[in-house]
């Protein structure tokens, strides 16, 4: 791979840091760098022993940034990006490889990066939920295919949110107060509280969290005057029960429950001055979840014994203005409602071993069951009368011009293993997963807009199973400096589509058959990741340097193909190479001073051309940056013998991305490189901590999303939270 010049200037800044630091006489001897511990390899170890990529931000980390969710940390993991439409409509993506498009309640909108909360998969596709991160040891971040351990959910990564576990021994907890202003916008506020109590001593404990966050909303509606109307709320909370049964068996319950609600997409039309939108119509988003897990820990000795079991149930309500397709009609504007009802069961168990021989090793079996009803309606009082027709004889109910259903079943089952050789410095892992998945599918679209006849093929079943192997080789240079190769394959399922309706889109279905293309089904499509990296320590620990070069070959790739009738469907259209370097460094010159630098450069392109995207080999990937980097510094300080100071800056970079493949396309779009400024001081004394932060200092404008105009939507753009200015009151108890 040729790099670029910024390339090169962001890796001979990260390097040539390390080795100044590395060099430095005069480091106090307790400004070692704290060494995290993670269990991605699902067995507890230092972050450094783990030859792989992976990023990992602690508790006091996401404190200093102010995070209040997962999206909050886009900007400080290198590789990790998003196509965002909305708190929780974020599809996360790693390396360059996204999830091809697709509205948020795609039944078949299938994830690359999976989403856990500690055992619990919660990844949804379009739909992941952004839970508050409070109460949270730890967000692990892994990079490339975890396909053994973490199956087709994690083709390109997985994201894993580590919660605090009860402890057995002493009562504590917190309680967290914030208030803030965002420019241009409203008042938020939010309350966060936390409380463990063992109840046997050693034997018995429970941990119980409550998050209550009201989220200022900046978009006006010059249309009907409403002020800030993309305010959110959400609220939620966590209880889990510990019963140490034995000395070497630990059984935890937990029950989780997130709701969020918003006025809508943070949309800020272009032709309304300012941050605004003029559609009449109600736009809206509501996420209702719960989940409960059981997991059982035995430590038989020669081996740890694992059994998680997950259920969760969720639903959302997704609202959408219509307004420029109603207004063809002599109808009041009315949005599109999509419900999304979905159930989810989950059970691994597995066995790791324990013990110091040449030889560890990891097995498992996973089985899971997921069940989607997504309803997609225009509901449209008077439609009916207004047009002189009887929805009815359209297949849909009373006054709705579009009524469709998805109802979909999904099983899958698996079984993993990883065997790990050690001699001398050399260490060598296999891994293997064979999955077999099973998809029952019924679909069915009618109404007005549908045309004459309902769209009601037959129910569908479709299959997949398959082998995702991973070799990993690694050499422990010295103590603490540690390389590695690896090979590993991704996956993701293929689907069925929901059906083309054949009286609107007529001429387009003419040439699909004499193309001989079936926009009916797709199928799965796969990648292989190369990489090479290392990570070590220098400076006697006050300096923790990682990174890694990546090659993909992505196959039989996922994309959207939108129709000029108004419809369209997933199809595969060949495939995708992305080259790329992570780099990360932590340091600590001085006693209470860390600094921080991290950034990806990600050259992910089209391996060949692709007629009906209109692109050519080598057109870059959409919302892919190909530079982005980050840097921090927190300072902390005593201000006398009782009370310490501190001070935090940080900064992230997003370089310039499109939303398409090809200038082209229609929707092609440029959203052009931006930067955040984040900043927090404050004083900690006793348990109390008061602290002051601005996020996005600046202001910046940034464009995290650009929507073109369509025949019946306005062009629009998703931008950066304009400056929020805020005061947080922390105590531990």
């Amino acid at each position: 791979m040729i790099m670029s010049k910024k390339t090169r200037l962001l890796t001979a800044s990260i390097l040539v840091s390390a080795a100044a630091l590395s060099a430095a006489p005069a480091f106090a001897q307790s400004a070692i760098v704290d060494e995290l511990v993670v269990t991605a390899r699902k067995r507890t170890e230092s972050v450094l022993d783990v030859p792989m990529s992976i990023n990992v931000v602690g508790e006091q980390t996401m404190q200093k940034m102010g995070a209040e969710n997962y999206t909050a940390l886009l900007g400080s993991v290198p590789s990790l990006t998003a196509y965002q439409n909305g708190p929780g409509r974020t599809r996360l993506s790693i390396r360059g490889i996204n999830n091809g498009g697709g509205n948020d309640n795609d039944t078949q909108n299938q994830e690359t990066v999976g989403i856990y909360i500690d055992e619990i998969p919660i990844s949804m596709g379009a739909l992941n939920p952004e839970l508050a991160l409070f109460d949270l040891e730890r967000v692990e971040v892994l990079r490339g295919p975890q396909g053994t351990l973490y199956g087709a959910g994690s083709m390109t990564g997985t994201v894993r949110m580590i919660t605090h576990r009860p402890d057995l021994t002493e009562f504590g907890g917190k309680v967290d107060v914030g208030l803030s202003s965002v420019s241009h916008g409203d008042v938020g506020y939010s309350m966060k509280g936390l409380v463990n109590v063992p109840i046997i001593t050693d034997r018995i404990a429970i941990r119980a969290s409550a998050y209550y966050t009201q989220t200022p909303g900046y978009i006006d509606n010059v249309k009907t005057g409403e002020k800030d109307v993309n305010d959110g709320l959400a609220r939620g909370g966590r209880v889990e029960a510990r019963f140490k049964v034995t000395d070497d068996f630990t059984a935890d319950l937990s029950f989780f429950k997130h709701n969020y609600q918003d006025g809508g997409r943070p949309e800020d039309l272009v032709r309304v001055p300012g941050l605004g939108r003029d559609y009449p119509s109600p736009d809206g988003y509501k996420d209702d979840l719960s989940v409960y897990n059981l997991t059982l820990n035995y430590d038989l000795g020669f081996a740890n014994l694992v059994s998680s079991t997950s259920y969760f149930d969720r639903t959302v309500v997704n609202m959408r203005s219509l307004d420029g397709l109603l207004a063809l009609f002599p109808v009041k504007p009315s949005p599109l409602v999509d419900t999304t009802d979905s159930t989810f069961f989950a059970q691994e168990i597995r066995l790791a071993s324990q013990g110091d021989g040449p030889f560890s090793w990891v097995v498992g079996a996973y089985a899971d069951k997921k069940e989607i009803y997504y309803l997609n309606t225009i509901p449209v009082p008077g439609f009916d009368a207004a047009m002189g027709i009887n929805s009815n004889n359209f297949g849909a109910p009373k006054d709705n011009p579009y009524w469709g259903f998805d109802d979909l079943t999904v099983k899958t089952y698996a079984f993993f293993g990883e065997l790990t050789y050690e001699w001398n410095k050399i260490s060598v892992t296999g891994g293997l997963r064979y999955f077999n998945w099973d998809q029952d599918y019924k679909l069915y679209a009618s109404g007005f807009l549908n045309g004459a006849t309902p769209s009601d093929p037959p129910r569908r079943t479709t299959k997949e199973d398959g082998f995702n192997p991973k070799l990993n080789v690694s050499y422990d240079v010295t103590d603490d400096v540690l390389v590695y190769a690896q090979a590993a394959r991704g996956f993701r399922y293929g689907g069925t589509n929901t059906p083309v309706p054949k009286d609107v889109c007529a001429a387009e279905l003419a040439d699909f058959q004499r193309n001989g293309e079936d926009p009916n089904v797709f199928e799965a499509d796969k990648l292989w990741n190369y990489e090479i990296g290392g990570k070590g320590t220098f400076a006697g620990g006050r300096v923790m340097v990682s990174g890694a070069y990546f090659h993909l070959v992505w196959d039989d790739m996922q994309t959207q193909r939108a129709l000029n009738c108004g419809f369209g469907f997933r199809e595969n259209v060949g495939g995708a190479v992305s080259d790329g370097v992570e780099l990360e460094l932590t340091a600590n010159p001085i006693e209470g001073l860390t600094l921080t630098a991290g950034g990806a450069y990600i050259n992910s392109r089209l391996s060949n051309d692709v007629a009906n995207l209109k692109a050519k080999k080598g057109d870059k990937a959409p919302f892919v940056p190909e530079l982005s980097f980050n840097t921090s510094a927190d300072y902390r300080f005593p201000l006398g013998s009782e009370a310490e100071g501190f001070v935090y800056g940080g900064y992230q970079y997003i370089g310039e991305r499109f939303t398409q493949f090809s200038p082209k396309q229609a929707n092609y779009r440029r959203m052009a490189a931006y930067g955040v400024v984040n900043v927090r001081t404050g004083v900690t004394f006793d348990n109390i901590e008061f602290s002051l932060y601005a996020n996005n200092l600046l202001d910046d404008r940034g464009v995290i999303r650009a929507l073109a105009e369509t025949p019946f939507d306005p062009e629009a753009r998703i931008r950066t939270t304009p400056r929020t200015i805020g005061a947080n009151v922390r105590m531990n108890f």
